[in-house]
């Protein structure tokens, strides 16, 4: 049976619900008997046809736009159960895309024979979809409110609070029920009370927000800082919204920052360093007074120069450098000694302490520059230094002198002893010899005692010559012309035997008495000559350098050198000879010692067996 159209609305009355748009009744299996008018305009009537209704349609939950199986419908659990279903909401899509949401009112009619049951359907869609929104806003409001660390309050012109909203009921100074409804004059101080009443009645009739702060006496809030924002409500003319903000912490950080600040201005102005702010580029933004004493300018001077300029050339490189290691944040300070330009003129020594300031975007803002006058203490310590320097020479040339004491007095109790010795039993004998043969024996033999007598005492005199020359003069020596002066002397030497000599003089002069630059030059290279392999011409280099701030003069042979191991304990000692058939006496290395060590200077060997030698002398001197 075709559904067909009768006028529900006027053949029935049924107290389904009030305000129902369409009507549909049912047979006992759900087919459409009939509907009225406004049915076609809620239902699309074409796409039910012969079907039964619960299976022609599909439905929509409003909560989720989920669809809802035929067995939870509320019309068809009255088809099934016969129990009255009210104001049920399922949405039905429409060709848009969109959502038509209807309502549903079910109910049996069993005194009727030609229906079953009888559904009124009615357009909610407006209605959902306002509800939508306010659940929406609603929803955006607490996640607003819960989002704030602040209390909003809704009060009227009178102070009464009307509203509040917190994300966090610790943050309120009463229990809701103790304040609401309640004039704020009957809870808060009088001093508090009379500025807020003042404050919206401002904000009232200026329409403008107004501002204050206060600290609690509340016990549980005790000593906390609040700022209240006062705020006109849209549209209203009698209330206003409050907004308490906590800023104890931003209270107490601004002290801390006051305290700070006072603290830096007191050790900025009343430091016994001198202080400056400056750029990257070295100007100066502020100074202190101390600073001002040090360098001789006025601190409005000092404002108005770059301490670059006024920095001396030779420091000016490091300090740039360390300046621009501070900016990129590589290093957070650095300490320096450096030389400032004072206002009259002269270079003074300063101990300078850099550091860097930044701001939250971590850029550099400014240097912080910390002077301090170090002239006298560097005057000072270059005369402790100089008087060091010159305790170490009286120490080396005092031990010096005791170590040649000790080898003089050795030297007379072990060269003299023997041929007085000798001279003592030989006139002893000649006292009572009468044999003219023997006689003229002990006479070769006392001429020999006497002649090797004389021969030591002219090689003691040598030395004591040396140890009279106390204060020998010094010149300015040249290395070039003293060899070619020494080469003179060994010219015959030299051409017979083919010797090859160069020289490399790095250091071309040396203060020192010439004497015994010569004599050591003389020994030296006599050695050098001396001392050859027949079957090898000589060859002999001489130079000059420097090493660890002292001149170094060497001089290096090809000849038969010396077993070290052996030797080296007694090189330097008097009177001492390790190559035979050589014409030697033995004390021209001795002397060479104490010409060297007499001014603390130091002589050295290296030398190997058929590896030729090579004699090193250091001079403690100054050199050019």
């Amino acid at each position: 049976m075709e559904p067909h159209y009768h006028a529900l609305n006027e053949q029935y009355s049924y107290p389904i619900t009030l305000g129902v748009e369409g009507l549909l009744a049912l047979d006992e299996e759900g087919h459409i008997l009939s509907y009225n008018e406004q049915i076609k305009l809620l239902l699309p009537i074409e796409k039910i046809g012969n079907k039964k209704f619960q299976d022609a349609l599909i439905f929509y939950r409003v909560e989720d736009q989920s669809i809802i199986p035929i067995e939870e419908l509320s019309f068809y659990n009255t088809l099934q159960t016969g129990e009255k279903q009210i104001d049920h909401n399922y949405g039905l899509m429409t060709e848009e895309g969109d959502f038509k949401w209807l309502s549903f009112s079910s109910k049996l009619v069993p005194e009727r024979s030609d229906m079953h049951m009888i559904i009124a359907i009615s357009d909610v869609t407006k209605l959902i979809n306002e509800n939508k929104d306010l659940l929406e806003k609603k929803k955006q409001l607490q996640l607003l409110v819960a989002s704030l660390d602040d209390l909003v309050f809704e009060v009227s012109k009178d102070g009464v609070f009307i509203n509040y909203w917190t994300s966090n009921s610790d943050l309120l100074f009463y229990k809701p029920d103790e304040f609401l409804n309640k004039n704020l004059s009957d809870l808060f101080p009088l001093a508090i009370s009379e500025r807020t009443l003042e404050l919206i009645d401002k904000a009232l009739t200026f329409n403008k927000v107004c501002k204050m702060e206060f600290i609690s006496n509340f016990d549980t809030h005790k000593g906390k800082w609040y700022k209240m924002k006062i705020m006109p409500i849209h549209l209203t003319k009698d209330r206003v919204a409050i907004v308490v903000s906590d800023i104890s912490e931003k209270v107490e950080s601004l002290e801390k920052i006051r305290f700070n600040q006072h603290k830096f201005n007191q050790a900025f102005h009343f430091s016994g360093l001198g202080i400056s702010l400056t750029n990257l580029k070295g100007n100066c933004i502020e100074a202190n007074k101390t600073l001002s004493k040090i360098l001789g300018f006025s601190q409005e001077e000092l404002s108005t120069i770059n301490f670059l300029d006024y920095t001396h050339p030779d420091d000016l490189e490091f300090d740039y450098k360390q300046r621009q290691k501070l900016a990129k944040g590589e290093i957070d300070s650095f300490t320096l000694e450096k030389r400032y330009q004072h206002k009259l003129g002269h270079y003074i020594w300063c101990s300078v302490t850099i550091s860097a300031v930044h701001n939250q975007f971590n850029e550099l803002s400014f240097f912080i520059v910390q002077l301090q006058d170090i002239s006298d203490a560097k005057k000072n310590r270059e005369i402790l230094e100089r008087q060091k320097h010159e305790l170490e020479l009286v120490k080396i040339e005092l031990e010096t002198k005791v170590k040649q004491l000790e080898d003089f007095n050795q030297i007379v109790a072990h060269n003299l002893r023997g041929p007085v010795s000798n001279i003592h039993m030989l006139l002893s004998e000649l006292k009572d010899e009468s044999n003219i043969d023997i006689k003229n024996e002990y006479l070769d033999l006392l001429k020999t005692s006497n002649d090797s007598l004389t021969d030591t005492l002219e090689e003691l005199s040598e030395i004591l010559e040396l140890r009279e020359n106390k204060n020998i003069l010094k010149d300015n020596c040249n290395f070039s012309l003293i060899y070619k002066k020494i080469y003179s002397q060994f010219i015959g030497e030299i051409q017979s035997k083919n010797a090859i000599l160069t020289t490399d003089f790095k250091v071309k002069n040396i203060h020192y008495p010439t004497k015994y630059l010569e004599s050591i030059f003389n020994n030296l290279l006599s050695n050098a000559l001396k001392f050859t392999d027949p079957n090898i011409a000589p060859q002999i280099h001489i130079r000059t350098y420097v090493e660890d701030n002292n001149t170094i003069f060497s001089i290096e042979d090809n000849g038969i050198g010396i077993d070290l191991p052996k030797f080296k304990s007694q090189l330097f000692m008097f009177r001492k000879v390790f190559h035979r058939g050589f014409d030697t006496k033995g004390i021209g290395l001795f002397i060479t010692r104490y010409q060297v060590e007499a001014l603390g200077g130091k002589i050295d060997i290296k030398s190997a067996p058929g590896q030729g030698t090579t004699f090193l002398v250091r001079f403690l001197t100054t050199t050019t």
